[in-house]
């Protein structure tokens, strides 16, 4: 049930690190473990994953695929064997939950405009109603009143959610935990985003502090090995390991 902000910067790897947990893409090394799967393990089926990991990417087109709207919105119901009548009014109760209109439904999906296809994506996998939502950024073409929508529904959403956005409001209104990604390490913070900016300017202080510290250290170790130290001796031996490990 955590709200998870994904942050980092440019080319960090939030897009690399959502696709690994969906599966798109296999770890070089390592395990990847998520909604009680093992996505490395070469038994486990895809297919199965995604139902449980949704993933609205950044570009629509990747994951629209039929030939009508209509079609699209009825893949899902149509899986679950329902009679027509019963899938044409999911369809369009649906449809109307994210402001498209019936007129739309006939279309090409690939006709619609651009928040026209972010509203019928984030649909799409909204209906699947997978355990881990994953969102990497939704606000995209979104206008104001459907991002409104947009958090309505997360409002009543009981899974797990991760999110990448450059939207630092939506994140404040949305999520209740921050993962910070940066320099290919994971910081994570049971906080929203304006209390998260102030734990990370803690732990910049305290970085910088314990650099401080070693840098004094290395000083006072450089002048000694300088002086001419015995290096013979088993202590001067295991201190120079210390600069040395100290210094790298």
């Amino acid at each position: 049930g955590e709200f998870i902000g994904l942050i980092g910067h440019t080319g960090s790897g939030k897009s690399t690190l959502i696709q690994l947990l969906n599966g798109l893409i296999k770890p070089t090394e390592g395990r990847v473990r998520v909604a009680g799967f093992d996505l490395t393990d070469k038994k486990t089926k895809m297919r199965d994953v995604r139902f449980k990991v949704g993933l609205v990417m950044q570009y629509p087109e990747h994951q629209l695929f039929e030939e009508t709207v209509f079609k699209d919105i009825a893949f899902g119901p149509q899986n679950m064997g329902l009679l027509q009548e019963e899938i044409k009014k999911r369809v369009e109760f649906a449809a109307n939950l994210v402001g498209l209109s019936k007129e739309i439904l006939d279309k090409s999906p690939f006709d619609l405009s651009g928040g026209q296809k972010r509203r019928l994506q984030l649909l799409l996998i909204l209906l699947e109603e997978p355990n881990v939502l994953i969102l990497d950024e939704p606000g995209n073409d979104l206008d104001t009143d459907m991002l409104a929508v947009l958090e309505d529904l997360l409002d009543t959403w009981a899974g797990t959610l991760v999110m990448v956005t450059h939207d630092r409001y939506f994140l404040e209104r949305v999520v209740n935990h921050i993962t910070e990604l940066s320099r290919g390490k994971l910081y994570h913070y049971e906080a929203n985003y304006s209390r998260y900016l102030e734990l990370r300017e803690q732990r910049a202080q305290m970085a910088e502090a314990s650099e401080r510290k070693r840098q004094s250290i290395l000083r006072v170790e450089r002048e000694w090995i300088l002086r001419g130290c015995q290096a013979r001796s088993t202590k001067s031996k295991e201190r120079i390991d210390r600069y040395e490990a100290l210094k790298n």
